[in-house]
């Protein structure tokens, strides 16, 4: 059965649920999406990591995938980068020096155009630095390439290549907590640039890099119709996608309260989408609210 539709989405808790240690993609979901591609459909990865991840994503499929990555900072489309956007030198360095001043966050993280993750080391405990090792090691298959230099991340903040900066608050509740009133607080400071909440972290782009507004050049670049266009994640960083595809937004349903409102559907498991790609075949599974 043909189909024209497109699926924008997330990885980590989305297409990456529940975790497939040897497979990265669970079983049922990999099947669902090389029939979906096999059968015209296409599938873009939107995602906040960097350029590595999605390749890794397609050499499991056996198949090319298009990519918006760095929560929209830079765009893949038929293996060819389309659109690249990085921060200013100065207003970096400058919202760094002014976040670390006034909050003292574990970690700082740049993704860039060259470096894949980038970690500083000054002002971090040994604490931070061992969960960290631990946390790569468990990640497994999930695991990012990533360098810890103060050198590095200074060479990369004076190149001006930043796609994407996180800052890392701390993985109990409070941090969290902290992490979310820290993030209201910055979209009102610093109004050039974008800021999303993801649970232990805040992700900071460029102004204009949203998942939404990367999905919005890539289906221009491609004369897409809007109307072919699922959109499915987990997280705050989501919600973007959400609001501007309304009517066909999936939210997966172990994402917080606050994500899931935003959007039109709640389903379990990703591959749950084949419900509404073939909707004349059998349906299970879904839920709308």
């Amino acid at each position: 059965m043909q189909t024209n539709k497109v699926i924008a989405t997330d990885l980590d808790g989305t297409l990456f649920y529940p975790r497939a240690p040897i497979g990265l993609i669970p079983y049922k979901s990999k099947k669902f999406v090389q029939r979906f591609l096999r059968d015209g459909g296409r599938l873009v990865v939107v995602s906040g990591r960097n350029k590595y991840i999605s390749a890794k994503v397609g050499k499991k499929l056996r198949h090319p995938v298009d990519a918006i990555g760095c929560n929209g900072a830079y765009i893949i489309s038929d293996g060819a980068i389309i659109r690249e956007m990085t921060f200013d030198v100065g207003y970096s360095k400058k919202l760094i020096d002014d976040i670390r001043r006034e909050y003292n966050p574990p970690l700082f993280i740049l993704m860039t155009r060259d470096r894949n993750m980038v970690l500083n080391r000054t002002n971090v405990s040994h604490f931070t630095n061992f969960g960290y090792f631990v946390y790569q090691w468990v990640m497994g298959v999930y695991r990012e390439r990533f360098v810890r230099s103060d050198r590095v991340f200074n060479e990369e903040l004076e190149k001006g290549d930043v796609y994407k900066i996180m800052i890392f608050f701390g993985l109990t509740k409070k941090k969290q907590m902290a992490a979310k009133e820290a993030n209201k607080k910055f979209r009102e400071i610093y109004p050039d640039a974008e800021f999303s909440w993801v649970g232990t972290s805040i992700e900071i782009t460029p102004k204009g890099c949203s998942k939404s507004e990367g999905l919005a050049f890539y289906l221009e670049h491609n004369s897409i119709n809007r109307d072919n266009v699922l959109v499915v994640g987990d997280s705050g960083n989501d919600i973007s996608m959400f609001l501007d595809f309304p009517e066909s937004s999936f939210c997966m349903s172990h994402g917080p309260e606050n994500v899931k409102k935003r959007a039109r559907f709640v389903i379990d498991r990703f591959y749950e989408l084949q419900d509404f790609v073939y909707p004349s075949e059998e349906k299970e599974g879904k839920k709308e609210k």
